[in-house]
């Protein structure tokens, strides 16, 4: 089994995925609190963002699902992160702009 150059390091799917979620609140309290001029500028940003959330809670899930391997012990809990995927794919940007309030 190959070695994960982050391995141990405290990085994983989600880790990754609180982070950019954080950020993303963080974005969304600039965006309702800025001006007219930078509104479109802060939009944008919280699009980007949102995206990017949008593909690590689907990187997160695929992870898992890779992570049982060819014996897939807990069918159930795979055939549920395999419908979490497609209900995050099928809401996409706009629903994770919705969650955190930021309907741009």
């Amino acid at each position: 089994m190959a070695q994960w150059l982050g391995q141990f390091s405290g990085l994983t799917h989600e880790s990754k995925l609180e982070d950019a979620e954080a950020t993303l609140r963080t974005a969304v309290a600039a965006f309702r609190a800025a001006s007219q001029p930078d509104v479109a500028k802060k939009a944008k940003a919280v699009q980007r963002l949102a995206a990017r959330v949008l593909s690590l809670r689907v990187k997160l899930l695929k992870a898992r699902l890779n992570a049982n391997g060819p014996m897939v012990r807990i069918y159930e809990q795979v055939q549920r992160w395999i419908e979490q995927e497609r209900a995050i794919l099928a809401e996409g940007v706009n629903a994770i702009l919705s969650e955190f309030g930021a309907e741009v």
